[in-house]
């Protein structure tokens, strides 16, 4: 624990040292902080302050280039918004913020994350959408508590196999990268609520796909697939299933399965026929088939007209 005097700071009595870590930025940017209650992701330059400590800090579109080392002094520190910045690195120091939940560092110029980044362990949100990155540390696979995870829009080609140990992750976001194959552990993600994967190269699905039992979204439009393992019939939870803009030709008997499965988009694929047991999907209410080969629909599609289905798109 760093212990300092206090300095009064924007009419807050904060430590000493949290002042200067604040004033570091004001000279590097030439400008001021603000004090808001409540600091957002449209917060330009602001921080917010609990129990006379600095708890979140905005620092969005500010044209920043670089990190001080001596951020490791906001001990209290829970909310970190760098989006819209110039970053390139981000310092070891970082993976000292303890208190740290959510860091939010979309639209910079980041290739690679510090291994320190494994020791954020309150770590809940981290968002590094639409950087530079080809590859992600295996230590990110150590932050325990990380329920939402934004990779979007990187130059990604795989996910560490360490992946598979966020046991509290929830939400992930792929798409806009360049990934051919996901890793079997991805299995293992047994919280994770919605996967979106859209907009890759991906040829096949991990068959370790059907452990994601509390999967209730997955977006698979944009890819290269051209089958899909009958495994996915063990989703049963999955609400939303997009599989557009795919190399589909034919679906698994077990899509019959997917009995919470909302809506089914399967659209700009090469589907000639459809199985039967499409007509077995009895929370189903829209399907999206245009954009394929198809002559005929099976006969099991009046089950569906008869169960609910609102919407049919040929």
């Amino acid at each position: 624990m760093i212990m300092s005097m206090t300095s009064i700071y924007r009419q807050y009595n904060i430590p000493q040292f949290e002042a200067e870590v604040l004033q570091v930025f004001e000279t590097r940017l030439m400008k001021q902080f603000a004090l808001y209650d409540k600091v957002t992701c449209d917060t330009h330059m602001g921080f917010s302050v609990r129990n006379d400590r600095v708890t979140e800090i905005g620092l969005v579109d500010c044209d920043l280039w670089s990190i001080p080392e001596s951020i490791i002094k906001l001990e209290k520190l829970e909310k970190l918004y760098l989006h819209y910045n110039n970053l390139i690195t981000l310092p070891e120091s970082i993976g000292k913020l303890q208190s740290l939940k959510e860091l939010y560092l979309e639209g910079n110029k980041l290739s690679t994350l510090p291994e320190s980044i494994g020791n954020l362990e309150s770590l809940t949100n981290l968002d590094i959408t639409y950087n530079e990155f080809m590859t992600l540390p295996e230590s990110v696979g150590k932050l325990q508590s990380l329920e939402e995870l934004y990779l979007e829009g990187n130059k990604l080609m795989t996910l560490p196999e360490s992946i598979g140990n966020l046991k509290s992750l929830k939400i992930l976001f792929i798409g806009n990268n360049k990934f051919m194959t996901l890793p079997e552990s991805i299995g293992n993600l047994k919280s994770l609520t919605v996967l979106r994967i859209d907009c890759n190269q991906i040829k096949t699905l991990p068959e370790s796909i059907d452990n994601l039992s509390s999967l209730k979204e997955l977006w698979l439009s944009g890819n290269k697939l051209t089958i899909i393992p009958d495994s996915i019939g063990n989703l049963k939870s999955l609400k939303f299933l997009h599989l557009g803009g795919n190399k589909l030709s034919t679906l698994p008997k077990s899509i019959g399965d997917l009995e919470s499965l909302e809506k089914l988009y399967l659209h700009h694929n090469k589907l000639t026929t459809l199985p039967e047991s499409i007509g077995d999907l009895p929370s189903l209410y829209e399907i999206a088939l245009n954009g394929n080969k198809l002559m005929t629909l099976p006969e099991s599609i009046k089950n569906l007209e008869k169960r609910g289905l609102r919407y049919l798109y040929l």
